[in-house]
C-alpha cells in the first residue's frame, strides 16, 4: 500500500481515539466527577487537547496529504484525502499563538458568564466577550473563506453554507414563522387552553422507566449505549459500539422524555455511522445541521405526532394517574407558548431564537453592532419577533455559554436541522406510508431501516446538503417546514 496512504490513516485513528479519550473525560466530568476533581481534569482535557491540535498541524501529515493529492487514488481515498486536506490546511492557518490566546480567552471568559449570570449583569461578561469578538474576527482574516467574513465561521460547522443562502433561508422563515404564530395567539382555542394535566407530580423514578423504554425502541439497547443524569442533557460517543446520553428530570415529565428522544436520536447516529471508517474522516458526520436534524426528527417529527402518542398516552396515563382525555394531553405537548428561553422554546417559536442570535453574529463580526449594545438589542428583538421581553439579562444575552467558549457560526446549524428534519420526515412518509401504523404500535424499525440507507449509511462522503437533496430531491427549503407547522398547528388551534 502507498506508504503516504497508510501514514494518514494512522494519524487520523491517533487523533480519533485521542478524541475518544477525551470525550470520556468530558462525559465523567459532567456525570459522575466529584465536583473538587475539576482542575486536575482541566489539565488532562488541555493536554489531550493540545495533543490532538499538534497531531492536526504536523508537517508530516501535510506533506504526505500535499504528495498524496497529486497522486492517482481510488475515489474514496481520493475523496479521504480532499477532506482531510482541506481540514488539516484550515488548522495550519491558525497561528499557534492564536490558539493559545483564544484559549485562555474563553477559560476566563467561561468563569465571567457564570459570575454574570449569578449577578444578573451583563457588563461582568462584557469585556471578555469584546475580547472574542476581536479573536474571531482576526480567524475569519486566517481562514479567508470566499464571501461574507462570517462564512469562515459558519464552514466550520456546516461546510458549503454561506451566509448569503443563510439571509436568504432566515428573512423567509422569520417572516412566516411570526405569522404563524400571530394567528395562533389571536385564535379563541389558543387564549381558551389549560395546561392542567401537567400540573402535578410526577415520579422520577417512572419518568425513568417511560425514557428507557423509549430509548430501546429507538434501538439503543444497554449492550451498546446508557442514559446517566446531569444538568444540562447530551449525548456522545466514546468509541465505537459506546454511545453514552445524559438526560434531566424536571417537574414535568415531558422535558426529561423529550430531551432523552433528542439526544438519543444523535446518539443513534453516531452509533450507525459507517465502521468501515470509524478512524477517518469519512466516518465522521459532515455537519452539525445533519447531526441536529436527527434528534430534531425523533423529537419533534416523531415524538409530537399523534399516532406517537397514541401508542404512548396510555402508559403515560396508566404510569402518571393522569386526568384528562387523549386530545387534551396533545394539545399540552404541542403547545405554542413563545418564551424567553431558547432551550425551552416549542418546535415553532425555536428558530426565531436562532434566528435572533444569527443576525445578533454577523452584527458583531461585521462591526455593526458593539458587544456594549447587545442586551438592548437582544430585549428589542425578543419583542419583535416573539411579544416577549426578558425580565433581566440570564433569560435573555447571558441564557447561552456558546459565545463564552468562542463558538461563532455554531447557532445557524440548529434551525439549518430543523429545517432537514421536516424534509426528511415528509420524504419518509412519502416513501413509506405505512410507517405511521407502525409508530402507532411502538415499532420504530423502519424508521431506522429508511434513516440507516439515506442518512447514516453516506457518513462523511457528501455533504449535509448534498445528502439531503439526494434524498429529499431539494437541499435546504424552509417551506417545507412552513407547511409542516401551518398545517398541524391549524388542525391543533383551528385556525
Amino acid at each position: 500500500m502507498n506508504n503516504n496512504l497508510v501514514l494518514i490513516k494512522n494519524y487520523q485513528k491517533e487523533i480519533t481515539i485521542l478524541g475518544q479519550n477525551l470525550a470520556l473525560l468530558e462525559w465523567d466530568q459532567l456525570t459522575y466527577m466529584p465536583p473538587m476533581g475539576v482542575n486536575s481534569r482541566s489539565e488532562q482535557i488541555s493536554l489531550l487537547s493540545n495533543l490532538i491540535h499538534k497531531k492536526m498541524i504536523s508537517n508530516e501529515l501535510f506533506t504526505s496529504l500535499t504528495a498524496l493529492k497529486k497522486q492517482k487514488l481510488s475515489n474514496k481515498d481520493g475523496l479521504m484525502v480532499k477532506k482531510l486536506y482541506k481540514e488539516v490546511s484550515k488548522s495550519r492557518k491558525l497561528p499557534e499563538k492564536y490558539i493559545k490566546e483564544l484559549s485562555k480567552t474563553t477559560s476566563l471568559a467561561y468563569t465571567a458568564w457564570e459570575l454574570a449570570r449569578k449577578e444578573k449583569r451583563f457588563k461582568k461578561f462584557q469585556p471578555y466577550l469584546e475580547k472574542i469578538i476581536k479573536l474571531k474576527k482576526q480567524e475569519c482574516n486566517y481562514i479567508n473563506e470566499p464571501g461574507h467574513e462570517y462564512n469562515s465561521l459558519l464552514d466550520q460547522y456546516e461546510e458549503g453554507m454561506t451566509v448569503e443562502k443563510l439571509k436568504s433561508v432566515f428573512s423567509k422563515l422569520k417572516k412566516d414563522l411570526i405569522n404563524l404564530l400571530n394567528k395562533i395567539k389571536d385564535s379563541s382555542n389558543y387564549k381558551k387552553q389549560k395546561n392542567s394535566m401537567l400540573k402535578q407530580h410526577f415520579s422520577i423514578e417512572k419518568q425513568r422507566n417511560i425514557c428507557e423504554d423509549v430509548i430501546k425502541r429507538m434501538g439503543l439497547l444497554n449492550g451498546f449505549s446508557r442514559l446517566d443524569l446531569t444538568t444540562h442533557p447530551f449525548s456522545q460517543k466514546i468509541g465505537i459500539d459506546d454511545v453514552r446520553m445524559a438526560t434531566n428530570f424536571r417537574e414535568s415529565p415531558l422535558f426529561s422524555f423529550e430531551s432523552t428522544m433528542h439526544e438519543a436520536g444523535h446518539a443513534l447516529y453516531e452509533f450507525n455511522l459507517p465502521k468501515e471508517d470509524a478512524y477517518n474522516i469519512l466516518g465522521n458526520a459532515p455537519s452539525l445541521g445533519i447531526h441536529e436534524s436527527q434528534s430534531i426528527f425523533w423529537e419533534n417529527m416523531i415524538g409530537k405526532q399523534k399516532y406517537f402518542w397514541q401508542f404512548y398516552f396510555p402508559l403515560f396515563k396508566k404510569e402518571f394517574n393522569l386526568k384528562g382525555d387523549f386530545n387534551q394531553w396533545f394539545k399540552e405537548v404541542n403547545y405554542v407558548k413563545p418564551g424567553l428561553v431558547r432551550i425551552e422554546s416549542d418546535e415553532l417559536t425555536y428558530c426565531l431564537h436562532i434566528i435572533l442570535r444569527f443576525e445578533l453574529e454577523l452584527g458583531l463580526i461585521e462591526g455593526s453592532i458593539k458587544v456594549l449594545d447587545l442586551p438592548n438589542l437582544w430585549n428589542k428583538k425578543m419583542r419583535e419577533f416573539l411579544g416577549v421581553t426578558p425580565n433581566n439579562d440570564v433569560n435573555g444575552v447571558l441564557q447561552d455559554v456558546h459565545w463564552s467558549g468562542g463558538s461563532f457560526g455554531y447557532f445557524p446549524t440548529y434551525a439549518i436541522g430543523t429545517i432537514y428534519s421536516s424534509q426528511l420526515y415528509k420524504q419518509l412518509l412519502k416513501e413509506r406510508p405505512f410507517v405511521e401504523e407502525k409508530i402507532r404500535k411502538g415499532n420504530f424499525r423502519e424508521i431506522i431501516l429508511w434513516l440507516d440507507k439515506n442518512i447514516y449509511k453516506p457518513g462523511n462522503k457528501l455533504t449535509a446538503e448534498e445528502i439531503i437533496k439526494k434524498t429529499c430531491g431539494d437541499g435546504l427549503d424552509p417551506k417545507v417546514f412552513i407547511d409542516y407547522l401551518t398545517k398541524k398547528y391549524s388542525e391543533i388551534y383551528e385556525i
